[in-house]
């Protein structure tokens, strides 16, 4: 995580200045500017050495006054040539090269920037732009704390947080964003969070709780909403936590009633229904006025309910930042767990990506199997290339202890399997099933429908009629097996994969 720390500790390192003294450097770039003195004219930040010490070991955030005072304008206009004055000058030449790098591969791998942001700061990192560079870093750095997860409420039941998160920064920013808008509509009360099976909805859902949960006071509640028996018993566990009053035989309208009176006689609550299918399955145990906030996730793109995210597998930053988390011991992102050449991960590394199809959950079974086995990225694609993604699934059988650590505890296979089962239409299975030998990208429905004569009943009754086409097409994009359009499909080239491997047991 990028921080105040990690940055001051970056410039300590490329100069030969005592701490203090060069922090006070770095401060007074904000000090002279906006004359933040006390009473008898000192400056507010003559810093002593603890202070230093607490700032650059991340154990304190910097000061309110700094955090505003950057905000202004005079500030982030004379930033620029306030370091190119004392800041630059004080760097040894050799090193800044090793700076530059350095701190470009912190912000690169840090999942709380947003996107748009990185890009920002990312395109200053240059040795002709420096002084601009580590200004505009500076300014960034000051405006967030030091530690970013405050302590969220003892009320909740969250599953371990997945220290290998990675990404998805602006995701969580606007889910964030929309639920503190004033209001009680449904777009800023619930966020329907929805994708393919291991694109890692639930994980955003539980990262964006650990975040962000430090606002939701009275409970956050992570409920299995698969189905209405999980639903009802982890609401019982919910009454139980509360002491609510039921009866020793109650029935589910008990239990919906005592939950949803408190829910309707409290705020600042948040509740995760995770793999919801049907509305009407969480609905009875919520009250007519929502005072908390609801995050859904869910491969059924067909749940309106509240503001819709369709989440997509990772872009190639985030998933390198993903994997380099996986086999590095902190968030210093050493590589500790993968003893090849460092060059060696960043040429192959990608080329693995790609095969995978960016997608989080194979990432995570191929980093962990890389982990666990000690071997490099080269010999796991030619495994892959070798035996194919639904065998490597297979074969991938890591001792149980790793198995009950994991935060993904389904391979691909069976994470897609209910997918596949929910598929009611014939004519829709024998689609996918076609798909699934073809270019994975603008699949032409056009083609299906010109083509319909040689294809088998009842797909080719369905693509003769306009009405029963788009309800076969529709019916892939339902369960997230598919995405585009009623032109275009696109699948997924694993779940292609997944798809042939099926034919052929």
């Amino acid at each position: 995580m990028l921080s105040f720390a990690v940055y001051g500790k970056l410039l300590l390192d490329a100069t030969k200045e005592a701490d203090e003294e060069f922090i006070n450097l770095l401060m007074g770039s904000i000090v002279y500017p906006l004359d933040l003195t006390d009473k008898t004219d000192e400056a507010i930040l003559a810093l002593d050495k603890g202070t230093i010490s607490r700032y650059l070991k991340g154990g304190r955030e910097i000061h309110q006054k700094i955090v505003r005072g950057s905000r202004k304008k005079k500030v982030i206009d004379g930033a620029n040539d306030y370091f190119d004055k004392n800041i630059v000058k004080k760097i040894n030449p050799a090193l800044v090269h090793d700076l530059i790098s350095k701190l470009s591969k912190a912000i690169s791998f840090d999942a709380t920037i947003a996107e748009k942001k990185k890009a920002e700061l990312l395109s200053l990192a240059d040795e002709n732009t420096l002084a601009d560079f580590l200004a505009k870093v500076f300014l960034y750095v000051i405006n967030k704390p030091n530690v970013v997860i405050e302590k969220i409420t003892t009320d909740n039941n969250l599953p371990p947080r997945n220290q290998f998160f990675a990404g998805r920064a602006d995701e969580l920013n606007n889910i964030n964003s929309l639920f503190k808008k004033k209001g009680n509509n449904a777009v800023n009360i619930c966020q329907t969070v929805s994708g393919l099976g291991g694109i890692g909805k639930s994980q955003l859902a539980i990262e964006y709780a650990y975040r962000f949960g430090s606002i939701y006071r009275n409970l956050i509640w992570f409920i299995n909403a698969e189905t209405a028996t999980t639903t009802q018993n982890d609401f019982f566990a919910f009454a139980n936590h509360f002491n609510l009053p039921l009866s020793p035989d109650f029935m589910p309208e008990e239990l919906q009633t005592a939950i949803k009176t408190w829910l309707g006689n409290q705020t600042d609550w948040l509740l995760i229904f995770d793999n919801l299918e049907f509305v009407d399955v969480v609905s009875p145990y919520l009250p007519n006025k929502i005072n908390g906030r609801i995050i859904i996730t869910t491969r059924n793109t067909r749940i309106d309910f509240g503001s819709q995210l369709t989440l997509g597998v990772f872009d190639m930053d985030e998933a390198l930042a993903f994997i380099r988390k996986r086999l590095s011991k902190d968030e210093e992102l050493l590589l500790e767990f993968y003893k090849k050449d460092e060059n060696d991960f960043d040429t192959v590394a990608p080329k693995l990506i790609e095969r995978l199809g960016f997608l989080p959950l194979a990432l995570e079974q191929a980093a962990a199997y890389i982990k666990e086995v000690k071997c490099s990225i080269t010999t796991y694609l030619q495994l892959l290339d070798e035996y194919g993604l639904a065998s490597m699934a297979e074969k991938q059988a890591l001792p149980e202890h790793y198995d009950k650590a994991s935060d993904y505890e389904k391979i691909v296979t069976a994470t897609w399997e209910i997918s596949f089962k929910a598929i009611t239409l014939e004519g829709a299975k024998q689609l996918l099933n076609l798909c699934a030998y073809m270019a994975p990208d603008r699949i032409p429905v056009s083609f299906f429908v010109e083509m319909r004569e040689k294809l088998p009943s009842p797909i080719k009754e369905d693509m003769a009629d306009k009405i029963a086409t788009l309800r076969v097409v529709t019916e892939l994009r339902t369960y997230s097996l598919t995405s585009g359009n009623a032109d275009y499909i696109n699948v997924h080239r694993l779940v292609q994969e997944v798809v042939r491997k099926k034919h052929t047991s």
